[in-house]
Parts: C-alpha cells; structure tokens; sequence
C-alpha cells in the first residue's frame, strides 16, 4: 500500500493536478451555463445527464491537464535535470517510458470525453491539444508566442461543451486572466528567454487581436449583435468585476511578501483556484442560483484538494492550467 501511494504521489507530481481545478471550473460554467439557455436545447450536451456531463468534462479537463505537463516533463527533461532535479523524471521516480504512456493515455481520455460533446466539440479538443504540443516543442521558447498560445488552450477548452455559444465574454475573460498570470509568472521566476519590451508589445497585439476575434464572433452569433445575451443588461458584470479586484487583493497579500519561484508558483496558484471564483460570479450576476451553489460548492472543495495536493506533492511551478 505504501508502495502505491508513493506512485500516485510521483504521478500527481508529473502531472500537476493540483492546478487542474481551474480548468475543470471552465468547463463546468460552459455546461452549466448551455443547459439553462433554450437556444443551444438541440446541441448534444443536453441529450446527457447533468451528472454526467459534468463527469466527462471534467475527464476531458484532467486528459488535456495531464497530457500538456507530461509532455512539459518529457521534453524538458535535460532542462530540469541541471535546475529541477527533483521534478520525478531527472530524480529517477519514473521512467520516460512510463511517462510517455501517461501523456498518451491522458491525451487519448481527453479526446474520448470531447466525443459526447460532438463533432464541433472533438474539433476544439484536438486544436487544445495540438495547441500544447506546439507550446512545449517550439512557443515556450519565444514568450510573447507562449503566452498567447496558453490563452488560447484554454479557449479551445472551454469551449469543448458548446461550441455555438455567443455569450464569449466569460471566456475573454479567462483567456485574459491567463495571460496576466502568465506573463506576471515569468516576470516574477526570471525564466528564460527574457521579456523584452518587443516581446511585451507583441504580447499587447496578440491579445487586443484575439479579443477583437472572440468579441466579433458574439457579435455574429447573437440575434441582436451585443456583448450580453438577449435582455441582460451591464449590470451582470458587476460580479465578475467584484471577482477580479478580488483576485488582485488576494495575489497582492499573498504574492507581494516572496519573490522569484516561490512568488510565481503562489500567484499560478492562486489564479487557478480563481477560475471557480470567476464562474460562481457570472452566474450570480445572472440570478442562476443553482448554478453558482454548484459552482460555489466545486470551487470551495477545489480549492480546499489543491491545497492538500500541493502540500503533499510539493508541486512544481508551473504555467496556469494547462502548463503547457
């Protein structure tokens, strides 16, 4: 027995599951949030029970988690052996074997989860996963690539369970939160290739670029051509704002006494478990109350295993979400 808990322990290390929450939110909104509108009453997420919708995307958020920081692990493996020697592959923990069946087996979970969701669905779930591969074997080493592409992981994930839905502002959102955290995350650990001011400006299009695409495309797809959804007004968003100031109190009171790795794995850290905190208030701005007692409920027992998993893996700094 102890012998198998040793291996679990090494496998969450591989894998870094404990930042896996704040992809499985994602998802969960995206669910909970095509259910409750009758005009995506025909796409394939609602011929299934709510339970298990939320099961297989949450599968689908711990293949794609799984597969992006195994494959992190593998081809960084000469990297971590003179800087993270510890990390389970350079350390001798696990084989690259072992760890090559992992990332397979998470990748081909993932894509099996994506398929009740449809063909638009399995679509987004490989461009995710293509998305990590592109990441780990060429974009990390250029930041101002990286850091977009990790946006746009998560935007390919998010929208696996409904790949119709007008209503994006959520997902700007998140594409936007990961990418101050991301960008604030390799400020605060000194990684290299540094961040030049060009890199920081290529960052600034990239992002005003995908926000004109993602807000274009709400546009296109609601019948009134608004932000909102059909009779909401501005004042839905006064949650999510709340959420956001949140966060940065939390970060700063949390991140501003450490520096370096120690700073960047906290603020990482944090702004996963945020992604619950993000859907919970969406869905009180919208009066959905079962919805964010669902949601309220992940995010306070998410939070609490990332906790413990961090505590008992000493995970490794890594980018948010998917550390892809």
């Amino acid at each position: 027995m102890p012998r198998l808990a040793a291996k679990l322990l090494t496998a969450f290390q591989l894998t870094r599951l404990s930042l896996v929450f704040g992809a499985i939110a994602d998802v969960w909104f995206v669910v909970l949030y095509t259910r409750a509108d009758p005009r995506y009453a025909l796409l394939p997420v609602n011929d299934i029970p709510l339970v298990v919708a939320l099961v297989v995307a949450a599968v689908l958020s711990i293949g794609l988690f799984a597969f992006a920081t195994t494959l992190n692990d593998l081809l960084d493996v000469r990297h971590d052996t003179a800087f993270s020697p510890d990390r389970p592959l350079p350390a001798g923990r696990i084989r690259a074997g072992q760890a090559v069946v992992i990332a397979i087996g998470a990748l081909l979970a993932a894509i099996a989860a994506a398929i009740p969701f449809g063909t638009g669905g399995l679509v987004l779930a490989v461009i995710a996963a293509t998305a990590a591969l592109f990441y780990n074997a060429a974009g990390k080493h250029l930041p101002a690539v990286g850091v977009i592409v990790a946006g746009l992981v998560h935007v390919a994930h998010m929208l696996v369970p409904n790949h119709e839905l007008a209503f994006l502002l959520p997902v700007w959102l998140v594409f936007s939160h990961v990418l101050a955290i991301s960008i604030l995350g390799h400020i605060l650990e000194g990684k290299r290739p540094r961040l030049t001011p060009l890199g920081g400006l290529g960052i600034v299009l990239g992002w005003i670029f995908w926000s004109v695409v993602l807000f274009a495309i709400a546009m296109n797809r609601d019948p009134d051509g608004g932000v909102l959804p059909d009779g909401r007004t501005a004042t839905v968003v006064i949650w999510p704002i709340l959420a956001m100031v949140g966060f940065a109190a939390v970060a700063w009171r949390k991140v501003g006494p450490v520096r370096g790795t120690l700073a960047a794995e906290k603020l990482r850290r944090y702004g996963a478990m945020w992604h619950g905190v993000y859907g919970v208030a969406w869905f009180a701005g919208f009066g959905m109350w079962q919805a964010t007692v669902i949601m309220a409920v992940f995010t306070f027992v998410g939070i609490a295993i990332m906790t413990l998993l961090k505590e008992f893996t000493a995970t490794e700094p890594g980018m948010i979400g998917y550390r892809v």
